[in-house]
Parts: C-alpha cells; sequence; structure tokens
C-alpha cells in the first residue's frame, strides 16, 4: 500500500462554512446512562473567553440514554442531540457528527470521561499558541486519582510492542525495555510533550487537521484502533499530537464493554489489531502478527480452561472467546467473517 493510500481516512465532506463557536465537542453514545450526566455536567463553563457547543451522537441506546441526553438538551442550549438509527460504531459515528460541528477545534470526548475546570482552556491555549500542533490531550486519571498514563500515552504499535501483548510477555516481563519504550515510561510530563497517540477518550483537534488528513477509517468498526490509525496519518502527514499537563481529566473507562460480551470485545480487538497491522505494517509483519497472535490464543486457551486470567468474564465465554480469535486468526480473518452479539 503506499503513502497516499495509507494516509487516507474518510473523506470530509464539508461541514457548515461559519464557526459558532472556538471548540465543537463531540460526544458519543451507546448505552451511556451511567455516564453521560457527568459528562456533559463537569463540561462546565470553559472559561477565559473560550467558547463551546456539544453534539451528542446516540448509537441507537437500548437504556436510558436517549431521555437522559433529551432532558439534558432542553436545559442548555449548546447541545445538539442526534440519534443514530443503528448502532454504528464509534468511528462512523463520531465522523458524522464531526460534518455536522463548525468549531474551530473539534473535542473528542468519550461519555466516561470529565474534564476537569480550566481543562479545555488549557488545550486551547495550547493549541492557539502552537499552529504546528494538531491536536492536543489532557492528562487522565482513573476514578481515584491515579495516573492512566500507560493506558493514554503510547508510541505506534510495533510488531514487537504487540507481539509482546499477544504474547503476554507484557504480563510476565512488566518491565521489559519494548513495553517500556511502548508505554513512554521514560516520558517527563511537568511540561507539554509531543506523543505518537494519545488515546481518544478526550482529544482536541484543530479543524484544519480533517481537512488534510481526513476523518476515522470506518474500517475499524464497532471500535479499536481507529484512534491509533488516525494518529498514524497525522504523523505521516507530518502533524503532531501533544499531551498537555496542566489540563486534566478523568476517565472511567469500559463504558461500552458493561454491554457487550467479552467474546465480541477479543474478537472485534483482534481482528482491528490485524486490519491495523495490513494497513501499516509490511506484508511479511503482518503475517508474523497473524501467527503471534494464533500463539496468543493457544497459550490463552488452557489457562482459560482452568478458569485463570478470567476475570469479568467465565471461563466458558473466555474459551468460547479465544478459540474464535484462533479459529479466525488462521483464517486471516476472511472479510465475510464479522463479529456477532
Amino acid at each position: 500500500m503506499d503513502k497516499a493510500a495509507k494516509a487516507a481516512g474518510t473523506r470530509h465532506e464539508g461541514r457548515p462554512k461559519k464557526a459558532t463557536a472556538d471548540v465543537s465537542i463531540v460526544v458519543v453514545t451507546w448505552n451511556s446512562d451511567s455516564w453521560i450526566e457527568r459528562c456533559l455536567k463537569a463540561i462546565g463553563p470553559a472559561g477565559a473567553g473560550v467558547t463551546y457547543d456539544v453534539t451528542i451522537y446516540d448509537n441507537a441506546s437500548a437504556d436510558a440514554t436517549p431521555a437522559t441526553i433529551e432532558r439534558l438538551a432542553e436545559r442548555e442550549h449548546r447541545f445538539k442531540v442526534v440519534r443514530g438509527e443503528n448502532n454504528d460504531g464509534f468511528a462512523r459515528a463520531t465522523n458524522r457528527a464531526v460534518q455536522m460541528t463548525a468549531g474551530r477545534y473539534v473535542l473528542m470526548l468519550n461519555p466516561d470521561c470529565e474534564l476537569e475546570p480550566g481543562a479545555l482552556t488549557w488545550l486551547v491555549r495550547f493549541l492557539d499558541a502552537n499552529p504546528d500542533a494538531a491536536a492536543a490531550a489532557p492528562l487522565l486519571a482513573d476514578a481515584d486519582g491515579e495516573s492512566q498514563r500507560e493506558f493514554q500515552l503510547r508510541r505506534f504499535p510495533s510488531l514487537l510492542s504487540l507481539a509482546c501483548e499477544v504474547l503476554l510477555i507484557d504480563k510476565l516481563l512488566p518491565f521489559n525495555p519494548v513495553t517500556a519504550r511502548y508505554r513512554y515510561r521514560d516520558l517527563d510530563l511537568t511540561e507539554p510533550q509531543q506523543v505518537e497517540q494519545p488515546a481518544a477518550a478526550a482529544l482536541l483537534i484543530r479543524r484544519t487537521v480533517f481537512d488534510e488528513v481526513g476523518l476515522f477509517d470506518e474500517q475499524f468498526e464497532p471500535a479499536w484502533f481507529e484512534d491509533v490509525d488516525f494518529c498514524r496519518r497525522l504523523d505521516v502527514a507530518g502533524q503532531s499530537a501533544w499531551v498537555v499537563p496542566a489540563a486534566h481529566a478523568r476517565h472511567f473507562g469500559g463504558a461500552s464493554l458493561e454491554f457487550m460480551k467479552f467474546s465480541v470485545f477479543t474478537d472485534v480487538w483482534y481482528r482491528n489489531m490485524w486490519l491495523y497491522a495490513r494497513k501499516w505494517f509490511s506484508r511479511g509483519q503482518a503475517e508474523w502478527l497473524r501467527w503471534f497472535i494464533i500463539g496468543g490464543m493457544l497459550m490463552r486457551l488452557p489457562l482459560a480452561v482452568v478458569g485463570l486470567g478470567t476475570a469479568g468474564t467465565t471461563r466458558r465465554e473466555a474459551v468460547r472467546a479465544y478459540a474464535g480469535v484462533l479459529r479466525k486468526a488462521l483464517n486471516r480473518w476472511d472479510d465475510s467473517s464479522r463479529s456477532s452479539s
């Protein structure tokens, strides 16, 4: 695949011409009733003259999410609600929402993420002061205030870093140098730093970037690896993403997994990992990764049978998940194969 093809994402088909706010905040919901009200209330006043609007795209939630966001939108004129007829997945829903907005910047914000006071202002100030920066992220912490830097800040996946994950090397040897480098353990977070792939749980993106590199690649459905791919395309285009330590947000994590079977998540995760490798690795490296995944599933299956490494799911579900990935990896994830709920 040539450089232009790799850099391509879903086309940006235009937007309202007149910017109505400094920041357009995009929140994609799917069965997010446990989180969305806190997320939206935490946005609060941006401050320092920064204006914003919010577009909430609901992916056909089956819980009380639609009623909650409609109630909140009635009280707040800056909230726009869009309801999808089906679960369109994160990338497609985000792309549709972005094309409905007009702010100078777009903030991707997960419903299980809460901005702390002043965070949005810090991010806008940083991009205003650094016109060569394409995107900026706040530092994420969990519900207890513990840093999520190893989840949030990573270098681009390599064959070695993915092999360490797939073959459980990062669990058996957590301080190995490959994982340490991949997870930026050496990064000084006392000042803004350029990072290759900050997670899109909270990420402010310059509007013009979408015109240059396109939107999220919708082949990464329903979620996972679309933000990694987007950051990779930024890098190919000579753009940079940064983390701004003065800005903070709480990220509770796993909101979408509450309503997704472990077997479905596992299927999607490894399939999208394979799609990413096919897009960005050499053909030989992608094939090596496939065999690493096969080996990883052969390692996990006997552990699952005896109940090891199955926290959060049952033995039966874990065995079903790993056996399913093994079967699909052996068949190179035939394009006719799709994960099912």
